[in-house]
């Protein structure tokens, strides 16, 4: 029995460590592979083909019916993250060592009336914003992003 339990603890442990990805690194694993949609690659210049894209989005649907969006790059990183639905993603997940930035910033805004949240650094820039129900936000890395990628593409 407790061989048992041991064994059933290193596996869940195990499955988190498994899902632990985010931006600036590989791309999340928010459910099962049902849940997740590979949106087609997307090159910069109309002209070029879709073998020469240079960065493709994976959309994810939660089960809370959220949409979370991950723009990778050619060699697999993460750059950009957007989220919109009626819950908020785990954004611990989702923004890995960039959530610190966003919560510290956070700490630091009064909190009577503010439904949004904007950060704008060297090294990550994240908008989030919403009220119970209707949430939606972004994050990107600047100094990752492909040359000639407009932010405001991000969805």
């Amino acid at each position: 029995m407790r061989r048992a339990f041991t064994l059933m603890l290193f596996l869940s442990l195990l499955q988190g460590a498994l899902a632990w990805a985010a931006l600036g690194s590989s791309p999340s694993n928010f459910g099962t592979p049902t849940t997740q949609t590979k949106l087609a690659a997307r090159s910069l210049a109309a002209t070029t083909q879709a073998s020469d894209a240079v960065y493709t989005v994976t959309q994810s649907t939660l089960d809370s019916g959220t949409i979370v969006r991950e723009y990778t790059d050619a060699s697999g990183v993460v750059f950009a993250v957007s989220w919109k639905g009626p819950t908020l993603p785990d954004l611990r997940t989702l923004l890995g060592d960039k959530f610190t930035v966003m919560t510290s910033n956070a700490a630091k805004r009064p909190k009577a009336g503010h439904s949004q949240l904007a950060v704008d650094q060297s090294d990550v820039v994240i908008v989030s914003n919403g009220h119970m129900r209707a949430f939606a936000g972004q994050a990107w890395i600047p100094a990752s992003l492909p040359a000639g990628f407009d932010t405001s593409t991000i969805e």
